[in-house]
């Protein structure tokens, strides 16, 4: 059985399943790492299947003003990586795969700070 998806979560799902703009030279691995953003209200409630992600990537090339830096060993990433806010996007519950580790709550704050001014909130 899985473990529970939860906000501020970092699991792998299939790469082919997202989008990270510009995809036009991109080279998808077999899996990435992504953050859940989403509450856990819904996570919980069986009859939702979606989940908010925001995806990981260690091209510091393709890292925008958004972007939350994820050093290597935090959450278990093997790598540094970019918490890629811009390109946040729903993905399935069925498509979640391993738990890798947890965003500690500074960073996640910094996630929910970064889309807030994205989306023109702040």
């Amino acid at each position: 059985m899985k473990p529970p998806i939860k906000r501020g979560g970092i699991y792998w799902v299939p790469d082919r399943l997202l989008t990270l703009p510009p995809d036009y030279d991109r080279d998808p691995h077999p899996r990435r790492a992504v953050v859940v953003i989403s509450g856990d209200a819904e996570h919980e409630n069986p009859d939702w299947p979606i989940v908010l992600v925001a995806p990981c990537s260690s091209q510091s090339s393709r890292r925008t003003r958004y972007c939350v830096k994820l050093s290597q060993g935090v959450g278990n990433v093997q790598k540094k990586c970019w918490i890629r806010v811009a390109a946040v996007q729903p993905i399935a519950k069925y498509d979640i795969g391993d738990y890798v580790g947890r965003l500690p709550a500074h960073l996640l704050e910094d996630v929910y700070v970064n889309l807030a001014e994205y989306t023109g909130q702040v």
